[in-house]
């Protein structure tokens, strides 16, 4: 039997939000959400494999967007405060519930949880999560790629210098940050137009990812489906998402 290759890849992209001109801005909730919800708990457990030796490899996105938003330090102090808020609320939340015996417990696991995700993101990471996250392409584990500079969607952008523009900026603002030319681009919101390969091949970037339709509409069909990727005339990669487990993830 034929054995396959499955890769794992993980699209990281928030909209760019940030007002200095207001003490609070419900948008920017996105971020801190992210940061608390998944970014430090990911870098948690790849640092974990890493330390115990267990091999893996995943390929991440971090779209331009949001790594200007994890690098600004507005809005990283203000992720601060806020990690500051949770763990006292988490305290006066044990104190009311601590003799509820349903709810006393969950409590305390949540302010365990906060108070460790606080030591995380100012102890061990020094509040530079991209930096964490070079670290562990650095090291061989994840490859990380770049996106659209605003997350444009490329097939409804009418001048061709736009689409240029876009991808010409993502990789200067890669190299700047990680220190190498990105090899892999998500495109925005997966859409492909005719000649976006050609303007890739311009920045020394080898493959994309694609909706489904983009390869099993594409002339000629490719033999394999959405289940290989193909070469564009340019000879970059094209990578199509596979509809099913997308699906279950979007959907879960």
């Amino acid at each position: 039997m034929t054995r396959g290759v499955l890769s794992i890849v993980l699209h990281a992209h928030l909209p760019y939000v940030r007002h200095p001109e207001y003490p609070e801005f419900l948008e920017e909730d996105w971020l801190y959400e992210a940061i608390t919800e998944t970014y430090l708990p990911l870098l948690e457990v790849f640092d974990r494999c890493v330390d115990e030796g267990i091999p893996f490899r995943v390929t991440m996105t971090l779209t331009p967007p949001l790594v200007g938003m994890l690098r600004d330090e507005l809005l990283l102090s203000r992720y601060a405060k806020r990690l500051d808020s949770l763990c006292e609320l988490t305290d006066k939340e044990v104190h009311r519930l601590r003799n509820d015996p349903q709810f006393g417990p969950l409590a305390g696991h949540y302010r365990e949880h906060l108070y460790h995700l606080r030591r995380l993101f100012h102890d061990r990471y020094k509040r530079d999560l991209v930096g964490a996250f070079k670290r562990l392409q650095d090291h061989g584990v994840l490859e990380i790629i770049t996106c659209g500079a605003t997350h444009g969607f490329l097939p409804l952008m009418v001048h061709p210098e736009a689409m240029r523009a876009q991808i010409r900026v993502a990789a200067a603002h890669y190299r700047m940050h990680f220190g190498r030319d990105p090899r892999g681009i998500w495109l925005p919101e997966c859409g492909y137009a005719p000649g976006v390969d050609r303007y890739l091949a311009e920045e020394n970037i080898r493959f994309f990812f694609v909706d489904s339709h983009a390869l099993a509409n594409s002339a000629p069909r490719p033999r394999r489906g959405v289940y290989a990727p193909i070469y564009t005339p340019s000879g970059v990669a094209a990578f199509a998402r596979d509809p099913e487990s997308s699906m279950q993830v979007w959907s879960a």
